[in-house]
């Protein structure tokens, strides 16, 4: 009788023994969730950088071939530059139905800038041209009261203006002699921790204008200047002078390409500068055709331009405006490829028919 009870013990032990995974089994299984967990973060990784991959490749190929459509853009300037010389600006004629840039050429020809976008592709670009004779050419600049306008459309508070009129006059002239509020080599530029020497000579391009005294990145280009604030305690932001200067060109500038801005640095004895301003951009507002497009005017010549607008003949102001075509232009080329867009930007000069780069800038815009 005991011996039968002992065998049951056994074999109820046996049972719950089968039912209860052992430990080298339950490691196993461990070890397979572990391998399986491992596998699906790499997978993912895989996924996930093919994307990051994929994603880069695509923006590269847009980004390239933005870039060949702003280059695009500049050879199309080059041809329509080309036209110039056998265009007579003043003549009323039916634009030829095989040539779709003679429009554009004209109003180059005429004096004025080319500003147009145009489809190419999956893409566009976007093109202007503008004689660089629209702006004041800084070289020339050497009088303060020639400066004074420049800074007062720049919105540079007028506190700052004898610091940096005279530190300007102090880069560019020959001489090593300090003016009273100025900047020379051996009194300032050679103290600096890198130290620099003053140009004594005309500048290279208007950027160099950040290498003199007191011309901050905010005063050039526009933005917060530092250290300034206005009567309400606020900080003073300004628009810049970068966009009314060059480096190339005569002392005049040429109003049928003129932006508004650089209008208003004209001399300003009487304070009418936002008239007279007005007054050529009313001028200039073109008619409406049949088409409904407008048809912008031009001055044809100084005398028209004097004619129409007098005010230009007083003050001063005749010494520094002309209508003739400059033989500088700022070509600036921007490809557009499905939210991708490459800046190309140069200086050309056109002399006897030949066009030449002085300057060539790429960028992201």
């Amino acid at each position: 009788m005991a011996c039968k009870v002992n065998d049951m013990k056994t074999d109820d032990v046996q049972h719950v023994t089968r039912g209860v995974p052992s430990a080298k089994g339950g490691s196993a299984l461990i070890l397979v969730l572990w391998v399986i967990g491992m596998l699906a973060m790499f997978i993912s990784n895989m996924a996930f950088d093919a994307h990051i991959e994929a994603r880069i490749t695509s923006y590269y190929r847009k980004r390239h071939k933005a870039a060949s459509l702003a280059h695009s853009g500049v050879e199309l300037a080059k041809m329509i530059m080309e036209k110039i010389l056998e265009i007579d600006p003043n003549y009323e004629e039916e634009p030829p139905e095989d040539d779709p840039w003679y429009l554009d050429a004209k109003r180059l020809a005429q004096g004025s800038s080319l500003s147009a976008t145009y489809p190419l592709g999956e893409g566009e670009f976007h093109l202007a041209i503008v004689t660089e004779q629209a702006r004041r050419n800084v070289n020339l600049l050497t009088k303060e009261e020639e400066w004074e306008p420049i800074l007062a459309v720049g919105d540079i508070p007028e506190d700052l203006w004898p610091d940096l009129i005279e530190a300007f006059l102090d880069w560019v002239d020959k001489d090593d002699i300090e003016r009273s509020d100025g900047a020379e080599t051996e009194d300032y530029y050679a103290t600096l921790e890198n130290p620099y020497g003053a140009r004594n000579g005309a500048l290279y391009s208007v950027d160099e204008l950040i290498r003199i005294k007191g011309f901050t990145q905010a005063i050039i280009y526009g933005g917060l200047l530092a250290g300034e604030s206005g009567d309400d305690g606020e900080p003073v932001v300004v628009s810049g002078i970068a966009d009314l200067l060059t480096t190339y060109g005569g002392k005049k500038i040429n109003v049928n390409a003129a932006s508004r801005r650089v209008l208003m640095t004209l001399p300003d004895p009487e304070g009418i500068a936002d008239l007279v301003a007005g007054a050529i951009f009313e001028e200039l507002e073109g008619f409406e055709g049949d088409d409904g497009t407008t048809e912008p005017e031009f001055f044809e010549d100084d005398a028209d331009l004097f004619r129409s607008v007098p005010e230009l003949s007083q003050g001063g102001r005749k010494a520094y405006v002309t209508t003739k075509a400059s033989q500088y232009y700022r070509i600036t080329s921007t490809g557009r490829m499905k939210g991708v867009e490459r800046k190309v930007s140069c200086i050309v000069v056109r002399s006897k028919g030949d066009l030449r780069i002085l300057k060539w800038e790429e960028s992201e815009d």
